[in-house]
């Protein structure tokens, strides 16, 4: 995807295996970007299936679900929130192994928005006061850019 300094662009991470209620939710969220996109509040979006489990062993291959998480968790101290319990980490049993081992549990939906300055935002996510959701994320971008957009338009308009 095209991309300039001030682009606002969104990945959508999504697990393939959802119930029904969470595939309603993932085609919501594809709908509201793709309206997002077509009023010109963002720039463009992708969407990624990701694992809902990954191992976190030292010898484990890299993987998209780790690099995010690894991301989005440096955003996260940046901007004072916590990606828990959205995002888990628990010993898990492996059908490969026997054994028990500690995997990366990653939530069913997550978005991720990036500019010119790199990840911008991560949803969903906790604070004190309580947590914001995909959903949230997108209403919030919403208003948030077509407000700059209508702001910009009308400067220098006359009276």
């Amino acid at each position: 995807m095209p991309t300039t300094d001030d682009a606002v662009r969104a990945e959508l991470y999504v697990r393939e295996d959802l119930p029904k209620p969470v595939q309603n939710c993932r085609r919501r969220c594809v709908a509201h970007l793709e309206r997002l996109v077509a009023a010109g509040a963002l720039d463009g979006f992708d969407v990624t299936s990701w694992a809902k489990r990954v191992p976190l062993g030292d010898g484990d291959a890299p993987s998209t679900e780790r690099d995010c998480f690894n991301e989005f968790s440096a955003w996260a101290r940046e901007a004072g929130v916590r990606l828990a319990p959205f995002f888990d980490t628990r010993l898990c049993y492996s059908m490969e192994t026997g054994q028990k081992r500690r995997e990366l549990v990653t939530p069913a939906v997550c978005l991720a928005l990036y500019d010119g300055d790199g990840l911008r935002q991560v949803a969903p996510y906790a604070t004190d006061e309580g947590t914001t959701t995909v959903s949230e994320c997108l209403d919030d971008l919403a208003s948030e850019l077509l407000d700059e957009r209508d702001r910009r338009a009308g400067v220098g308009t006359a009276d």
